[in-house]
């Protein structure tokens, strides 16, 4: 877990593309957001390894972020059962779940459905919310906090100072 947190460190205070953090964050919001069990998570999981992305920042996001889904449950269970009752989409649907492998994305489950379009519809809103944060961290947060008696005092602990010779990288603990 200290590694993940340091990788993060590492990435937000170095000359990295924000983007690659954003995108992290925003597919382990995804991620958070769909119920795990079904093959629609982990296809969008392995998809997310195939993608340059930090993989840091999207595990941590998902870590922190899935005890929050099951707030938005009942949004989530409304949207999907809203697509999944569309006249409209009744025999694309049931044609869909009548082919090999695919029920077991288990589309046909109101919470599924709701998730993944709600993700669908979040995943550039929260990479594009990122993208701001990062560049006002960098900007704006990361010199002053070097600065700080706390990140100094932090310094002189020897578990820290250890971390700081094993994450060279870290810019603005240096």
């Amino acid at each position: 877990m200290i590694s993940f947190f340091a990788k993060i460190l590492v990435a937000l205070n170095s000359n990295s593309r924000s983007a690659e953090l954003s995108s992290g964050v925003a597919f382990g919001f995804c991620l958070a957001l769909i119920p795990g069990g079904n093959l629609l998570w982990v296809m969008i999981f392995c998809i997310a390894f195939l993608l340059k992305h930090n993989l840091a920042a999207m595990l941590l996001s998902l870590l922190l972020l899935s005890p929050l889904a099951p707030l938005l449950d009942p949004l989530l269970h409304k949207t999907g059962y809203l697509i999944l009752t569309l006249p409209v989409l009744q025999n694309t649907l049931a044609g869909l779940y009548n082919m090999p492998v695919l029920p077991w994305l288990k589309f046909n489950n109101t919470m599924v459905m709701g998730s993944f379009i709600w993700s669908l519809i979040l995943w550039l809103p929260v990479f594009i919310l990122f993208q701001i944060l990062i560049v006002l961290y960098r900007n704006k947060v990361a010199s002053k906090l070097s600065e700080s008696k706390f990140i100094k005092g932090l310094k002189k602990i020897p578990i820290v100072s250890k971390l700081l010779k094993a994450y060279s990288k870290l810019s603005f603990l240096h």
